[in-house]
Parts: C-alpha cells; structure tokens; sequence
C-alpha cells in the first residue's frame, strides 16, 4: 500500500529545502537524503524525480530525525509551521517499525527530540488537521505502539 502521505511530505520538504538560505552543500544533503528516505528505510513512498544526483559530490547520510529537525527550523523561518506537527507525529509514529535501530532512544531526545519539541510547544495545533491519520499525533499514545514508543510520545507531549 503506498504512503502517499509520506511522499507528499518529502516532496514539500524538499520545496522548503530548495527555499531555504542554506550553504550549498547542506542543502544538497538535505535533499538528497530526504530523496532516498524511502528506499533507505523501504517505505512505499518517494514517488517523485530524484534531483540529487551529482556525481562529482561526497553526499553524507543523515539521521532521519537530524534532517527532520533541519527541516522544521527551515519550515519555521519560512512561517510553514505546520511541518513541525508533520515531521513530529511522522518521526514519533514511525520510530519504533522504522527507525528505533538508527540511534538509541536517550541520544535522540537529547539531540534532536528535544529540540523539536521545544518548536512543537511554541504552536498551538489543536485545530491542525493532518493530511493523514497516521500523521496524527495521539498525545495519549495509541494501542498499535509499543510501550516504549507510547512513552516516547507520552514524553514529548507532557514532560
């Protein structure tokens, strides 16, 4: 079953990347690695032309939650606070099935969680409607997640 929601949110990541006044080389990461998210993480997502394709450029992988957390700082600046919502429930939802392997729990709330929740609670979201339910975020946690990940949410949300 395709993901269109998570296509759709690379695809206006990437606008807001391509908009962003960023170093050249920061910039051609950034993309490139939302590019390749589906393929590296084997979503059924990233219907969309790859553009990073320089071969004479060293791109460096990226943590998900590292280009996630650039992206909502690039999205805030440009008043698309919306891809704070997205990128939190996106990372949040989907850590435990995709990403729980790439960096341990307390590295990513010290890194880079706790940074975007700071952005989060900046935001009143309360009438924000997710273009997706599994881009909701279910600040009680929900009963398809693990207990772990419930915490994780349940952290973010109110601690």
């Amino acid at each position: 079953m395709s993901m269109w929601e998570i296509n759709e949110l690379l695809k206006n990541s990437i606008a807001v990347i391509n908009n962003a006044n960023l170093d050249i080389n920061l910039k051609k990461n950034l993309i490139w690695n939302l590019e390749n998210l589906p393929e590296k993480y084997q979503f059924d997502a990233g219907g969309f032309a790859k553009t990073e394709n320089d071969s004479d450029f060293c791109y460096e992988a990226m943590n998900p939650y590292e280009f996630g957390l650039l992206v909502c700082i690039e999205a805030e600046k440009q008043s698309k606070t919306h891809f704070i919502y997205d990128w939190s429930t996106f990372l949040l939802n989907y850590w435990n099935e995709y990403f729980s392997e790439s960096t341990k729990l307390d590295d990513l709330k010290k890194n880079y969680l706790s940074l975007l929740k700071v952005r989060f609670h900046n935001y009143n979201f309360e009438n924000y409607k997710p273009i997706h339910a599994s881009l909701t975020l279910y600040k009680n946690g929900n009963e398809w997640f693990t207990e772990e990940q419930n915490q994780l949410i349940k952290w973010f949300c109110f601690e």
